[in-house]
């Protein structure tokens, strides 16, 4: 019986050569930040559309108002969280420390926004805004904490070969160091990306 078609069976298949693995890494990147800019974009469009057409003047019904300071340390967390993560892609004497930094204060900010939602007094059923609020920050937690996800395996890979690399050989360690700065890069530049989204959000949702 011959093998399934779902998966190559030759036994010379070339293989993607290594030194193409950190320019993969970077251009997958930049293409997981297309693709969530449309995710963030619907939110926007919901919101200025909603907030538009309000014929039956039901923006906000009852008392709708988030707690702007907890709206703001949340910010503020995310916000440091990506400029930790940014110092350990790009010094590599602060990769660990600075990763791990950045993975707590991500975890942070989903606790956060746990508790911010605990504090609301409304539900998506309190009109158009509070409907965009509560799809936002329930979305944005839960792809936080697949970023989380991906800045701990980050980090850890980073960790794990530089404890490896007392006992490998020079050229062990040098061939795998440009695929773990590449990740360390693309997961600091899409985890900038994404606080950048949140930060436009923030404004809409709490200022505007």
């Amino acid at each position: 019986m011959e093998g399934s078609a779902s998966a190559p069976t030759h036994p010379h298949i070339e293989l993607e050569p290594p030194e193409w693995q950190p320019r993969a890494l970077r251009a997958g990147a930049r293409g997981l930040c297309g693709a969530v800019a449309f995710f963030m974009v619907s939110f926007v469009f919901a919101y200025f559309y909603l907030r538009a057409q309000d014929p039956d003047k039901d923006w906000k019904i009852g008392h709708v108002k988030p707690s702007l300071v907890l709206g703001l340390i949340i910010l503020l967390v995310l916000v440091a969280s990506a400029v930790a993560m940014r110092a350990a892609a790009t010094r590599p004497e602060l990769t660990v420390s600075a990763g791990a930094a950045a993975l707590g204060l991500a975890l942070l900010s989903v606790v956060l926004q746990v508790i911010d939602w605990t504090t609301l007094g409304f539900g998506p059923e309190s009109g158009g805004y509070a409907s965009v609020f509560v799809g936002w920050t329930v979305c944005y937690a839960v792809l936080t904490l697949a970023c989380v996800y991906w800045i701990e395996t980050q980090v850890a890979t980073a960790w794990r070969r530089g404890r490896e690399g007392v006992v490998a050989t020079p050229a062990e360690v040098m061939s795998d160091a440009p695929v773990v700065e590449a990740g360390l890069e693309a997961c600091s530049f899409f985890w900038s990306f994404f606080v950048a989204g949140g930060l436009v959000m923030f404004v809409l949702l709490y200022v505007l």
